[in-house]
């Protein structure tokens, strides 16, 4: 028995409602309930009752604040960044592959090497390396598909993850050890280098995905 519109809104709000809050999950789910109920719902058959049926089979609970998926998102979670932290290191094999993106690597290690020497001067090479990754993350927090993607939200975590390391690189030795990372033009070098080629290649990486899943999202909103 195939399910009205009213219906498929009906699950689809209650889903919602259950803190199934990222869209790419809600309608996976969406699909594997309203295939579930069509296959087993017969004329008289009460649909709210069966609703709720096929919700406790996949993990849903009551609890005192009301109702959740909780076990089900944390899994949902687990295999998205499994699955991104897969791709991601693919992609990021098959670009260090790349004789040109070798070359570009080696001319960027020695180009941080050398401006280090000129502390001033790279104080505006650090400001950016923060500026460019932050204005693409600005960009694309204002989208509402990707902030209630599970999926991108993933990808942005995992494409940018060298942001954090270079904070902790810069300002960990100093606060513990009174170490100036700054006073070495070598460490200088590998730091900033390796940072700015991971940050370039996981922009390359989000975009890539972004467009993917955004297309996604633009079919279904035709739907």
């Amino acid at each position: 028995m195939e399910l009205t519109k009213e219906q498929i809104k009906y699950i689809d709000d209650l889903l919602y409602d259950s803190g199934i809050k990222y869209w790419d999950v809600r309608i996976e789910l969406l699909d594997h309930v309203v295939s579930e109920i069509e296959h087993q719902l017969q004329t008289n058959s009460d649909f709210k009752t069966m609703v709720f049926e096929v919700f406790k089979k996949i993990g849903w609970k009551e609890n005192f604040n009301g109702s959740n998926f909780e076990e089900l998102i944390k899994d949902h979670h687990n295999n998205f960044y499994k699955k991104v932290r897969k791709s991601f290191s693919k992609a990021m094999k098959e670009d260090l592959s790349s004789p040109l993106i070798i070359t570009v690597c080696l001319v960027l290690l020695y180009f941080f090497y050398e401006v280090a020497h000129y502390k001033e001067l790279f104080k505006y090479f650090s400001l950016l390396i923060i500026l460019v990754p932050l204005f693409s993350l600005i960009f694309f927090f204002t989208r509402k598909m990707f902030y209630r993607s599970i999926y991108l939200n993933h990808v942005s975590s995992i494409a940018f993850f060298s942001l954090s390391i270079f904070n902790c690189s810069i300002y960990l030795p100093k606060m513990f050890f009174d170490f100036n990372v700054f006073n070495y033009p070598i460490l200088v070098a590998v730091i900033f280098g390796l940072t700015t080629i991971q940050t370039t290649l996981g922009i390359k990486f989000f975009f890539k995905e972004f467009e993917k899943i955004n297309n996604v999202y633009k079919k279904l909103m035709t739907l």
